[in-house]
Parts: structure tokens; sequence; C-alpha cells
């Protein structure tokens, strides 16, 4: 199995997007990928109602599978899987103090993961990644790997890679994530034991091939999902 994940810069226009994500689809489908991780709100927090159509017609054409973050109904900041996948909203929404962030913005409800080749995915977006409730509750019901959209500001890259290896390694799962390129933080594929696999600074595309067999093995040798102790996590 192979992901592709897009490094790509917002685009001002659905055309401009377009332009870009086109060659970058066929080439990741060229290069063996059945998935195209693509990073959160593609278009910023422009309205683009043509959007979805757009990238499912592009998923159809290439056969592979887009997975974009994009300005959904709401409005809510959504990642989603086309051509007829499922739809994640952001759960947790970024609200500094001084900073437009999300606001304006409708929380999502929860977490949603779906199968593809036997695997299962969890989706996600940017700042929920200083949640790690999230990513145990996917965790628990048997995800293996978790799929990110990120537009994290490149003055806290540093804090963006710690979370991410973090979230990876204390679910034991993969986690694939492509960031905004006009942000400068990188996209990275993680292992399940934090290592990171595969980084990404420039606008491209960072091909990455999970070893479902190194996971399985991993979990296995240190079963941490097992060892949790429920009962001796009320604080008294």
């Amino acid at each position: 199995m192979r992901l592709a994940l897009a490094h790509l810069g917002k685009r001002e226009s659905l055309e401009a997007l377009l332009k870009a994500l086109s060659p970058l689809a066929r080439a990741a489908r060229e290069e063996g990928a059945g998935l195209l991780l693509l990073p959160e709100l593609v278009l910023g927090k422009m309205p683009s109602p043509p959007l979805p159509e757009a990238l499912s017609a592009l998923a159809q054409e290439t056969g592979i599978l887009l997975v974009a973050g994009h300005l959904g109904e709401g409005p809510r900041n959504r990642l989603q899987v086309f051509p007829e996948g499922p739809v994640y909203d952001k759960v947790h929404l970024y609200l500094p103090l001084g900073e437009e962030g999300d606001r304006g913005l409708l929380h999502g409800k929860g977490p949603v993961a779906f199968p593809w080749r036997g695997r299962s995915f969890g989706l996600a977006l940017c700042y929920d990644l200083d949640f790690p409730e999230l990513f145990r509750a996917y965790a628990l019901k048997g995800v293996q790997a978790f799929l990110v959209g990120a537009a994290w500001p490149g003055a806290y890259a540093g804090l963006l890679e710690v979370l991410a290896r973090a979230r990876a390694a204390e679910n034991q799962a993969y986690l694939f994530l492509a960031s905004r390129a006009d942000t400068g933080s990188p996209t990275l594929f993680i292992a399940p034991d934090g290592r990171v696999l595969g980084r990404r600074e420039e606008e491209g595309l960072l091909l990455a091939e999970p070893d479902w067999g190194f996971l399985e093995a991993y979990r296995e040798k240190y079963p941490l999902l097992r060892h949790r102790r429920e009962e001796a996590y009320r604080v008294r």
C-alpha cells in the first residue's frame, strides 16, 4: 500500500487549485499511490460550492482517493474523502487570542474513521493534534492510521512535529500529515513508534509506504492499549 501526501500552498481560486493539484494527483497515481492526502483549507476560508464536485471528478478521473481539507457547510472546517467517502468536521477549533484562526466556524460532532484496503483510517485536522483524547478514541476503535490535514503556523513547526510523533507513538499507529506549504510547517510521515519516516518542506509529493507487519508486531510486543487501567485514572 502506498499513499501520497501533498505539500501544497493555499490557492486563491478553485481554478488555481486544480491547476496545481491535477498534475500532483496524476503523479501520485503513476507512483502507485492509491490515496492522496491534501492539507487543511486548501482554499483558505473562502467558500467554493463547486469544489466538492471538482475534486470528486478529479478523483474519478485519476482513480485515486483524494482526502482534502476545505470549507464545508455550516460553515465548518472539513476534511473530506473524494469521490464518495466520509466527511470529518474539525472537532477542536483553533481560537487563539488576537488571531483569526477558526473564528466564525462551527465545531464538528466527533471522530470519523473509514476502512480502506483492509485497514482503518481516522481523520483529523491541525489543532486536533493538541488533543490526545481524539486519537485515543480512534485507537480504541481499532484505527491503525491517522490522516491529518494541517495549516500549522511555521513559527511553531517544532511543536507540530512533537505532537504528531506523540499521537502516533502513544497509539502505535501510522500518522500521515499533509501541511500547507505557505505556512512553513513540514509534511510528515510518522511510524507507530514515533520515528519520522518522511518529510517534505517544498511544494510537491511525499510518498509513504506503511509496513503493516511492523505495526502488528510492535503492538504485539508492546501492547499499550491492553495495559491501560481506566479505573486508576480518576483524580482523588
